[in-house]
């Protein structure tokens, strides 16, 4: 069944390449086709053979939307770090307009791996271009994943306090405080100041300890006038 399974694959990126099947025609339901495959090739043990297949057929075709997704994912399987294959895929679809591939790709990516940023990212962009509410979710899993992001930190804050959520509206300014200081953002850090001062001015020794993390990070010129603007 297994060589079946590769012959299949063959055949599947002949008929691509023959028929020069591009993004014009392919849909949500090739996809899911494609994802069939997957799990065969999963239960018959023959990923790693049905990868080297689609990594040699990217050689000679490197934009074969069916090696980039067979190849991509197993590769995340596997828990290689090299997403290049789902990326450049995901890069076809965004700029040949096909959103709702884009969509499913990155919720597959995640149901494999629910820590990969990048395609957090690029679904919290789709989900901001269509309004959609599952983009605080994403937000937040981005924000736990990634201790450098200050602004969705702060976004997460203002819609937490729109909502009258204020226990989870301050906790987000603080994040977005201490890693705008991170960031050395000192018109963002004056803002955050500012408004946590307007919410929890009781709240002494977190101030100081933000204050002790300007002196730390940010040079001592710069860091005694940002001080000294915070507290007037």
């Amino acid at each position: 069944m297994s060589e079946e399974l590769e012959n299949s694959v063959r055949e599947m990126l002949k008929e691509e390449t023959w028929t020069r099947a591009g993004i014009n025609n392919f849909t949500k339901n090739n996809l899911v086709e494609l994802a069939g495959t997957l799990e065969k090739a999963r239960a018959e043990g023959i990923e790693a053979e049905i990868k080297a297949i689609c990594d040699e057929q990217l050689t000679h075709t490197k934009d074969s939307i069916v090696a980039l997704y067979l190849s991509g994912m197993i590769s995340l399987r596997f828990g290689s770090l090299d997403n290049s294959s789902l990326t450049n895929l995901i890069d076809i679809f965004e700029k040949n307009h096909k959103e709702a591939l884009v969509e499913y790709l990155c919720t597959s990516i995640l149901e494999e791996d629910p820590s990969n940023k990048y395609a957090l990212r690029k679904l919290a962009e789709y989900y901001k271009a269509t309004n959609n509410n599952k983009i605080w979710e994403l937000y937040e899993q981005i924000v736990k994943l990634d201790f450098e992001e200050a602004d969705m930190a702060k976004l997460l804050a203002a819609h937490y306090e729109k909502e009258g959520n204020m226990e989870d509206a301050i906790d987000y300014y603080k994040k977005a405080l201490l890693r705008y200081v991170t960031l050395k953002n000192l018109t963002a850090i004056k803002e955050m100041w500012t408004k946590l001062v307007s919410l929890i001015p009781e709240e002494f020794d977190f101030f100081m300890l933000v204050q002790r993390k300007i002196a730390k990070t940010i040079s001592a010129d710069k860091s005694a006038l940002l001080l000294q603007e915070l507290y007037t």
